[in-house]
């Protein structure tokens, strides 16, 4: 019996492994998968295998299975990371332990075309007729919507079209269009259907007009420049601070090359002029323009141009008049150093700063630093040309609100101001600095008031050094600053009214302001009175709210004294306007 059970058992497994092998192609139909993809694969055996997309929506797997597996064949079909997923009623499918495949017997049957997640082709209506006009190459199902084709010229730019025509032939007739045929030249017409030897492939200006006309250019590449004549006009009317014989204009376009370019006053009505022509654009890079600037008599006497002003720019420590060549020009007259005429509104003047050094050690050399030098360093070094310790330095200043600092040897030293001065600014950056400065706002040629380092007043004022206590009664608080010169002087003037500065009871801010200032109060006011410099009152408020609101809008960017009566009390500050 044993014998005859192993006999079979051969022949059995004979019989499996003697099965041939079956090549298999499995096809999946993708177009009415609902969501976006990028890799579609075969899934058998916990392993995944690339499809080939074949085209259509399309993807193919072809692989060679041993006899004895064809018989129960399982599988799936993933996309990306995402296996199908069956409820295991479907016909094409067989339910295992761990999973529900699809299931086939490839020793009868050939994988047929299978839409995903489902045991047949996907069911796509459209047009099945490939000579159709609107012939849908996807889909399955003809759904009767096929369009007989009438066959034409379609092309707009062909002599027939056709505007009945659903379907192209081959009938389009085009007109003869010379041109260059070249798709390499720079000159090339996507309309010639005919070469006419004129392709080019040298690009440059083409314009012989142009300053950079090139004979050998064959296609303009948008690079022409032209010169246009620029005059220029000097107002020297009246201008009896400037020793000359003949002006002349300096600049990039001329190499500043001394009294090459003099002007000339036909006229005699001293507003002198020429006319060069120049470049179009703004000459050397790194400026909004060609720069210039006035000499006279081969740079015998040279303009000093203000940095701020509208009409210069600086560039590497020199300051120069600009313009950007668009057109012929003939510029407006401009006083010499200024942007505009000798009779319109200056924007600049002259400004001689002077401080006593009287009681500083450890310098050489004195410096001005300010909004107007870009607080530069030591780039505005003052002189001391008599050796009195009183260092001087003169240059032209903006007409704008300006703050500034005394320093020494390149910043090696400088002022620490106290901020209950009367001649300085207290700014708050936005990252709550606080910076304490000097300041002026001129609008003439002026002589500042020699100052002391650190002080307001010369080193050999007498400062205030007594007090008034309100009640009548004087006293030197010993701070030095006090009020009145000595004690007579307080006798003389001591009223029962107490003057004194700002307390915790009382705030204002901001101070600078660009528009409104606001009074917080802790106490009820009777008044507020505000005086620009001259005395005249410009505000006055009576019985004003615990927070008051004041606009300074219209008014001119200058110093305001501000006063705060509270029944005996005054209380003064100085308030700073800017637009």
């Amino acid at each position: 019996m044993k014998k005859i059970l192993l006999i079979y058992l051969i022949l059995f497994s004979a019989n499996s492994y003697s099965q041939p092998p079956v090549t298999a192609i499995f096809e999946v139909d993708m177009n009415l998968y609902p969501n976006s993809y990028s890799t579609v694969e075969f899934y058998r055996g916990g392993q995944s295998y690339p499809m080939i997309n074949i085209g259509g929506n399309h993807y193919q797997y072809t692989t060679t299975v041993p006899g004895f597996q064809a018989s129960n064949y399982t599988y799936k079909f993933k996309v990306d990371s995402i296996l199908e997923s069956f409820n295991g009623a479907e016909s094409c499918v067989a339910i295992t332990p761990t999973d529900t495949l699809r299931v086939i017997n490839l020793n009868t049957n050939a994988p047929s075309i299978v839409c995903w997640e489902t045991c047949s082709f996907c069911i796509i209506y459209g047009c099945t007729d490939s000579t159709a006009s609107n012939f849908n190459p996807i889909a399955t199902v003809d759904d009767s919507t096929c369009i007989t084709c009438n066959y034409g010229c379609m092309d707009t730019l062909a002599m027939n079209f056709d505007s009945l025509a659903t379907c192209q032939d081959t009938s389009c007739i085009y007109p003869q269009i010379f041109g260059c045929t070249d798709s390499t030249a720079c000159n090339y017409d996507f309309l010639a259907n005919i070469d006419d030897s004129s392709c080019g492939y040298i690009v440059g200006c083409t314009d012989s007009l142009a300053f950079n006309y090139d004979s050998l250019s064959t296609c303009n590449d948008s690079s022409c420049l032209y010169e246009y004549n620029v005059t220029f006009q000097l107002d020297l009317r009246e201008q009896v601070n400037i020793s000359y014989l003949i002006p002349e204009i300096n600049g990039a376009f001329n190499g500043w090359c001394g009294n090459c370019a003099q002007m000339t006053d036909v006229n005699n009505d001293s507003i002198w002029e020429i006319t060069i022509p120049l470049l179009e654009g703004s000459g050397p890079s790194g400026a909004p323009g060609w720069q210039y600037k006035f000499s006279a008599d081969n740079w015998n006497v040279e303009e000093n141009l203000f940095s701020g002003d509208p009409c210069t720019f600086t560039s590497s420590g020199y300051t120069n008049r600009y313009i950007n060549v668009t057109q012929d020009t003939i510029l407006d007259p401009v006083c010499w150093q200024s942007c505009v005429d000798c009779f319109g509104p200056q924007s600049s003047y002259n400004v001689t700063f002077q401080v006593d050094m009287t009681n500083v050690n450890g310098f050489s050399v004195p410096e001005i630093n300010g909004e107007f030098n870009g607080w530069c360093g030591n780039c505005w070094p003052m002189t001391d040309v008599n050796g009195d310790d009183i260092w001087e330095f003169t240059t032209l200043i903006d007409t704008s609100l300006q703050e500034y600092k005394f320093s020494a040897d390149n910043w090696n030293i400088q002022e620490q101001l106290d901020s209950s001065m009367s001649c300085v600014l207290s700014i708050i950056d936005s990252s709550g600095n606080v910076y304490v400065n000097r300041y002026l706002d001129i609008n003439s040629d002026t002589i500042l008031e020699v100052v002391c380092w650190e002080e307001c007043t010369d080193c050999f004022i007498m400062q205030p050094s007594w007090d008034c206590n309100g009640q009548g009664d004087c006293f030197n608080p010993g701070t030095g600053l006090g009020l009145y010169l000595d004690s007579l002087d307080c006798t003389l003037n001591c009223q029962t009214t107490q003057l004194m500065e700002m307390n915790n009871n009382y705030i204002i801010y901001p101070n600078p302001t660009c528009e409104f200032i606001y009074i917080n109060s802790k106490e009820n006011i009777d008044n507020i009175i505000i005086y620009n410099k001259i005395g005249e009152i410009i505000f006055q408020i009576d019985n004003p709210n615990l927070m008051t609101e004041i606009n300074f809008s219209g008014k001119s960017s200058d110093i305001y004294f501000m006063e705060i009566y509270y029944g005996t009390n005054i209380y003064r500050e100085k308030v700073i306007y800017t637009q």
